[in-house]
């Protein structure tokens, strides 16, 4: 090259170091932020049966942040398994497959008052409609009530949300059967209607 270039090159190797090591730096510090965010937990059914995924989607529920002790920052040291007593294993395994995929992408809120009367009116994400789309009402129930112990609000709103507009619409008997609700004797009735008059009332 002419001496003109020559010196430019010269300029630019040190400059090209410089690119260098600040390249292998990010990329230390990637791949140990890589590791910190595969770190996984096992959350462990009442019947004994361990699921495992990333701490990070783990934590969206409260259960699992109070049990690892997070710092201010969210941090932890070594995340540890986390036994849901309440919550049997066919259930468990449905609440996980809905913190691993609420990591890639979360439920979009759902407002209040409702936009829609329907379900799929007021959830437009085709994965969460199909998460809870022909699940039996037991099971429906049972993320409800998991949700609530677990304290994961995203799948709270989305299974309270599928409840409710099962019930519209429906009579007070059908809303018996659909929950599960005994039916009053005379005597119950009676009581509920004293104590209970607002309710009554035309």
């Amino acid at each position: 090259p002419t001496s003109h270039a020559h010196d430019l090159l010269l300029l630019a190797l040190p400059r090209a170091q410089d690119c260098l090591i600040i390249y292998l730096l990010i990329s230390i510090i990637t791949t140990m932020n890589a590791d910190e965010c595969m770190e996984t937990i096992r959350l462990i059914s009442r019947g004994g049966d361990a699921f495992e995924l990333p701490y990070a989607a783990a934590r969206l529920a409260q259960v699992v942040r109070d049990a690892n002790d997070e710092n201010d920052d969210g941090e932890i040291d070594s995340p540890e398994d986390v036994e849901i007593l309440k919550v049997e294993s066919p259930c468990l395994e449905k609440v996980v497959d809905f913190l691993k995929y609420y990591q890639t992408e979360q439920l979009t809120e759902i407002k209040t008052p409702l936009e829609d009367n329907t379900f799929e009116g007021n959830v437009k994400q085709e994965w969460y409609q199909n998460f809870v789309k022909g699940i039996d009402q037991p099971m429906l129930f049972d993320l409800v009530t998991a949700a609530n112990f677990m304290a994961i609000q995203p799948l709270l709103d989305l299974t309270c949300l599928k409840v409710s507009c099962q019930l519209m619409g429906k009579s007070a008997d059908e809303i018996r059967t659909i929950l599960n609700i005994p039916r009053l004797t005379p005597e119950e009735e009676a009581t509920a209607r004293r104590e209970h008059r607002w309710i009554f009332d035309d």
